[in-house]
């Protein structure tokens, strides 16, 4: 298959400088040159300086490449590339920067963030310590385009008792996917991560996951999660900007019926290895029922967002009898007893 990678209107691949690098940043970036400065510049004078960098734009329309090859020369640099074609799913873009790493640990820097100076130094400490920790990410805050404060992520994770988010944690893979990504994405940002490369196979960039806009991080993370343990770093390194163009503001109904239908294909993968969350389950096919009039169902998308092989008719049923409960413990025994 002709991958999107090999379309390039420009490939410059430099002489290796870095020749073994601790840890390898990609940086995917498609119009965000408003912020671009600030992140390469927040990335290149981290105080830990054994990385390269892998600057990969996915034709952007706006002065994002003209500042990229302004950075094209720097020692840290190994790799700009440009699309020729935008690849419509920013998740072909991480697997190719993962592709071309070479280090040991991988940080998807978006390009639209920033962070600390000791976001590498502490996170690397925290994690070689031991073998056995696999991801380590730490705390965020939520900035606007200005990089004003607009919210602490601590509150993100509030609806958990305890929230262990309060502090730094060590957790087994599997152990954090049943008791909270199960409920939603608790790894809201990838540049507040780094992560094993050697965690990533081929396969985990399946054609669902690289067809996603909204849910593919998360499904993701709880592939590499399964592998191995999970850290947290309680201490503030890293801001998620906030800003009308992101991929996860998703306000239509036509992007909630996408953002539910990406969702079912990551509860499915749980359900593969038998971690099942009830609860979020229901809440699923709650969003999904509210998002549909009656005449939806002559749709074939609005069949696909069952989660076990329920026949048409019967998932048809199971929608009309909802509209008709009379009260929300019905709509909810009601919905439970198809997913059980």
């Amino acid at each position: 298959m002709h991958e999107i990678w090999y379309c390039l209107f420009r490939s410059h691949q430099k002489s290796i400088r870095v020749l073994n690098p601790k840890v390898s940043i990609i940086i995917p970036n498609y119009n965000h040159s408003k912020f671009l400065v600030q992140r390469l510049e927040s990335v290149f004078n981290q105080t830990f300086q054994d990385f390269e960098v892998i600057l990969l734009d996915d034709k952007s329309t706006d002065n994002s490449v003209a500042i990229l090859e302004r950075y094209s020369d720097h020692s840290k640099v190994s790799h700009l590339i440009v699309n020729e074609e935008n690849s419509r799913s920013p998740f072909k873009q991480w697997q190719k920067g993962i592709q071309l790493a070479r280090g040991e640990y991988i940080w998807i820097a978006e390009s639209d963030d920033y962070c600390e100076l000791t976001f590498l130094s502490k996170l690397i400490k925290y994690i070689d310590d031991d073998q056995s920790k696999g991801i380590v990410y730490c705390q965020s805050t939520d900035v606007d385009e200005n990089g004003d404060f607009l919210s602490h992520r601590v509150n993100y994770t509030n609806r958990f008792q305890p929230n262990i988010w309060q502090m730094n944690f060590v957790k087994e893979g599997r152990e954090f996917v049943e008791s909270y990504f199960s409920n939603f994405n608790v790894i809201p940002n990838s540049s507040a991560v780094i992560f094993k490369r050697e965690l990533v196979e081929d396969s985990i960039f399946s054609r669902s996951l690289l067809e996603m806009n909204m849910c593919g991080d998360w499904y993701f993370w709880i592939k590499l999660a399964l592998k191995t343990k999970v850290c947290f770093l309680s201490e503030t390194l890293n801001y998620f900007r906030e800003h009308q163009s992101v991929s996860r503001n998703h306000k239509d109904v036509q992007k909630k019926k996408n953002r539910l239908l990406e969702e079912k294909i990551v509860r499915t993968f749980m359900r593969s290895v038998k971690i099942i969350n009830l609860q979020s389950e229901y809440l699923l096919y709650h969003k999904w029922f509210n998002l549909h009039g009656y005449l939806s169902i002559f749709s074939k998308s609005f069949y696909n967002v069952r989660l076990k092989n329920t026949s048409y008719f019967a998932f048809i049923n199971m929608y009309i009898t909802y509209r008709f409960a009379s009260n929300k413990f019905t709509k909810k025994i009601m919905i439970f007893k198809s997913i059980l």
